[in-house]
């Protein structure tokens, strides 16, 4: 389903783009691209189609960091893992929010990720609200569906029955849920969010708290804590350095 949703969105944009002039399509086109301090990048190329309400498809590339020198230098990268390259296919449409429930933007994502074997469906629903001239909170409500797309043919017919049993428990969908309030500190390109989110696979809540801060231009810092307070606790903090085009 995820699938075929794709390469719908995929032949839509490429319909567009044949009857439309060049003159237009370049303000259709858009990209960016993140390089990582471990030589790593992730790129964004997309392309908005001429509908009424906003709408996107695009592809997200994960470029591997080039092989180090010395084999410390891959193991602080993590491994053979992160030599790999890896992308996604998505599709985005954003409209107008419910106002009845209190929300003002409503977005629903369709994705693909050939790196994961993974489809999901998601839906967004937001409200912005100022404080004054240099604050204001975003609420955010995220609702998901899951689906892994890992071939069936991996479990061969002469498998035990229990192996088979477990192998179809790994592709029963997910239906995940998170909530996020970010504080918006314009002047200084400070966020503060905190996070709570829970699926179907796994009914404990877990909690986030992170600061993004831009630090000149494209480069931003983000500083985040996992599940505070427990025994599974994690703390990040990594940088980015961005450039669109």
């Amino acid at each position: 389903m995820f699938a075929g949703i794709a390469l719908a969105a995929s032949a839509s944009a490429a319909a567009a783009g044949d009857s439309t002039p060049s003159a237009r399509n370049a303000d259709w086109t858009f990209g960016s691209r993140t390089d990582r301090p471990d030589g790593s990048a992730a790129m964004t190329v997309g392309r908005r189609l001429p509908t009424e309400w906003e709408t996107k498809v695009g592809t997200d590339v994960s470029l591997a960091a080039p092989a180090g020198v010395a084999a410390s230098e891959n193991l602080m990268r993590g491994g053979a893992a992160a030599d790999r390259s890896s992308g996604a296919v998505w599709g985005t449409l954003t409209m107008p929010g419910v106002r009845p429930l209190g929300f003002d933007k409503t977005s629903i994502e369709a994705r693909v990720d050939a790196g994961k074997d993974e489809g999901k469906l998601g839906a967004t629903l937001s409200r912005s609200v100022p404080i004054n001239a240099d604050l204001s909170v975003t609420l955010q409500n995220n609702y998901s569906l899951k689906q892994s797309l890992a071939s069936s043919t991996a479990t061969a017919p002469r498998m035990p029955l229990a192996a088979n049993a477990s192998a179809g428990a790994a592709t029963t969908p997910a239906f995940g849920l998170d909530q996020t309030v970010r504080l918006n500190v314009n002047p200084s390109g400070t966020t503060f969010s905190a996070a709570a989110g829970s699926s179907t696979l796994d009914t404990q809540w877990h909690s986030k708290l992170s600061v993004e801060q831009t630090l000149a231009g494209p480069l931003k810092v983000t500083t985040s804590l996992e599940d505070a307070g427990t025994a599974a606790a994690a703390k990040s903090i990594t940088a980015g350095f961005k450039r669109v085009w």
